[in-house]
């Protein structure tokens, strides 16, 4: 698939937030965004004022939040958030709190995605929401411009149609499958309902025929992605990942060892990164293919939360993706199949438990 759209890869968050600032004043007509959490700070009060400008001048400025990720992405900043929020209310910019809502939805489904689309012509993607402590992280954003059509802004009513609200919603009209923005294929986790991101990120390990690589927040996936992983591992095609050696909760961090040692075992390279956290979500074969957006390679994030995802073909994206991975597993810790062996018989224990309760971490 050749493709039409431009893609700009962004290695660090700061620049990337700093593209979008500049960006967004170009804005004529509208502005989606989705995050699961927009965090007072330098970043966010810098980008709701362009929002607050924009939607004075007469631009559809639209900006949905998780309701519980504005609680607990940082606690402390909880109620400046909802100030924030409420000033961008009262400036005209169209603010909505993502509450579950709709048949087969329960208070466990959140709005993980984040998005932000400008008019039809660019996108801000990738593993980053709003927040000054996400400019500190390890992770990886895409900046995509073209023909980007209308569809990344009709996600947003798509979404909201599942969310509490005062108004009645009508159902969107389109079909899911069907979505692109340009050359790319949209693709979305609808909780208990599609999993066309988990699809696709089978597609990308299955397909690769000498390599394919991983870069995630953490490493927990199901038994048929991992079973893939390790039967392209075992065929002699080169399968790596990376993910942050201690995330925010040290269960998953537990959890993380069963899979990395099962992955091992079969030879495929593994690799904890112990610098920073590392946040991104991006999966790409040695075909080119890839597959960019917020999920995180676990059950909840792929079955039950509301994810979003673009995949397309660039060799040279993917090549810089191959240069950047090479740069941070040469820092990281990398994972032999003898160090679960090793690991102390209580540690041990404690991994399996955390491991079966992976899909509630």
């Amino acid at each position: 698939m050749s493709t039409g759209n431009r893609y700009r890869l962004f290695t660090e968050v700061s620049p990337f937030f700093a593209d979008l600032l500049a960006t967004l004043p170009d804005a004529q007509t509208e502005i989606t965004m989705m995050y699961f959490s927009f965090v007072q700070g330098d970043w966010a009060e810098r980008i709701a004022q362009v929002l607050k400008k924009r939607a004075a001048a007469g631009v559809r400025v639209r900006l949905m939040v998780d309701q519980v990720g504005q609680v607990v992405d940082r606690p402390k900043s909880t109620i400046d958030n909802q100030l924030l929020l409420e000033e961008m209310r009262e400036a005209g910019v169209q603010v909505d709190l993502f509450k579950p809502d709709a048949p087969r939805l329960s208070g466990d489904n959140r709005l993980h995605a984040k998005i932000c689309v400008i008019d039809e012509t660019t996108a801000f993607i990738g593993g980053s929401n709003i927040g000054d402590h996400y400019a500190e992280m390890e992770d990886v954003n895409l900046r995509v411009d073209g023909r980007l059509d209308h569809q990344l802004h009709d996600l947003y009513d798509f979404v909201r149609f599942h969310t509490k609200s005062d108004v009645d919603l009508p159902r969107p009209d389109f079909h899911l499958s069907e979505m692109t923005a340009g050359d790319a294929h949209i693709w979305l986790t609808v909780p208990k309902q599609r999993q066309d991101i988990r699809r696709a990120m089978l597609r990308i390990i299955l397909d690769a025929r000498t390599e394919v690589s991983i870069r995630n927040w953490y490493f927990m996936p199901d038994t048929e992605i991992l079973n893939g992983l390790r039967s392209q591992a075992n065929r002699g095609v080169k399968v790596r990942v990376i993910f942050s050696h201690r995330t925010r909760v040290r269960a998953i961090d537990a959890a993380n060892r069963i899979h990395a040692h099962k992955l091992a075992k079969s030879g495929g390279e593994v690799y904890r990164y112990d610098h920073d956290f590392a946040h991104a979500k991006v999966a790409w074969n040695d075909r080119g293919e890839i597959l960019f957006g917020s999920a995180n390679l676990d059950k909840q994030a792929l079955r039950d939360n509301f994810e979003f995802s673009l995949q397309f073909t660039d060799q040279q994206l993917a090549e810089k993706l191959r240069n950047h991975f090479e740069k941070d597993s040469a820092k990281s810790i990398q994972v032999d199949e003898a160090d679960f062996r090793n690991l102390p018989l209580r540690s041990k224990l404690f991994s399996y438990l955390c491991s079966l309760a992976a899909p509630w971490l």
